[in-house]
């Protein structure tokens, strides 16, 4: 995001905090940067793949939840509706997710009234089939072996959050980058790590490890996805260097 804000011409060198204030009724995402320099921006994320983020320096003069106050959570239009005294918010919420996937529909509810959005799988394509489960990889550059993955739910987004969660909370100010999505397959990550130079030994703190190399791999099962992606890690083994499957499942 830091990138992409600097592609828009904004003078924002670091970003010191980064408040994820959720989702609008369109599963449209929203963060929250306070730059090194104080200048605060809300950065507008849409559902779609690939779609563009947007800016706005936090409290400009535009709708909300994109335009206003910052660093404080979205609510969805149910849930304003719910405030404004409008009765039946749940009975809608229940009405627009009887549409939705049936595996998904109780947590759809429950992100609907609770101001989360309403949509499941928002960018799944018409020709796969009902209640399709996805799965996200994430992980650094090198040197830094940090991870995340989430697979086998029906929520495309959702999925991706996670993942990217994971993936920040080990990595802290290094971003971390998608590496691949999956449908309806099992997934693995593998790394090929190596011992920090300035660590005695290498123990389970990142800080004590190198990465050298990160794939992925998929497959019908664990196994074959876990298998795939040690295949595509040993290029990278040697001395000192050691292959390890970091996470997988289906």
């Amino acid at each position: 995001m830091l990138q992409a804000l600097r592609g828009q011409g904004d003078a924002c060198n670091t970003v010191v905090v980064a408040f994820h204030a959720g989702f609008d009724s369109n599963r449209t995402s929203y963060w929250d940067m306070r730059c090194a320099d104080g200048s605060a921006y809300r950065a507008r994320l849409p559902s779609e793949r690939f779609a563009g983020a947007a800016f706005l320096r936090c409290g400009a003069a535009a709708p909300a939840p994109q335009g206003g106050p910052c660093f404080q959570p979205v609510a969805s239009a149910a849930v304003l509706a719910a405030n404004t005294g409008r009765p039946g918010s749940e009975t809608q919420c229940r009405a627009a997710c009887a549409t939705q996937p049936a595996a998904g529909q109780n947590m759809c509810v429950q992100r609907c009234v609770s101001g989360q959005g309403i949509e499941v799988g928002v960018q799944a394509s018409a020709a796969l089939p009902a209640n399709s489960r996805f799965g996200a990889m994430y992980f650094t550059d090198n040197p830094v072996p940090a991870y995340g993955f989430a697979n086998g739910a029906t929520d495309r987004l959702d999925v991706n959050m996670r993942a990217v969660r994971s993936c920040q909370t080990m990595a802290g100010r290094v971003p971390c980058k998608f590496q691949g999505e999956l449908v309806n397959q099992c997934g693995a990550v593998a790394m090929a790590i190596s011992r920090h130079p300035m660590a005695m030994v290498m123990t389970a703190d990142l800080s004590t490890q190198v990465l050298n190399l990160a794939t992925i791999g998929q497959g019908a099962d664990k196994a074959a996805a876990e298998a795939a992606a040690l295949q595509a890690c040993r290029r990278a083994e040697g001395p000192g260097v050691q292959c390890r499957v970091m996470a997988s499942g289906c």
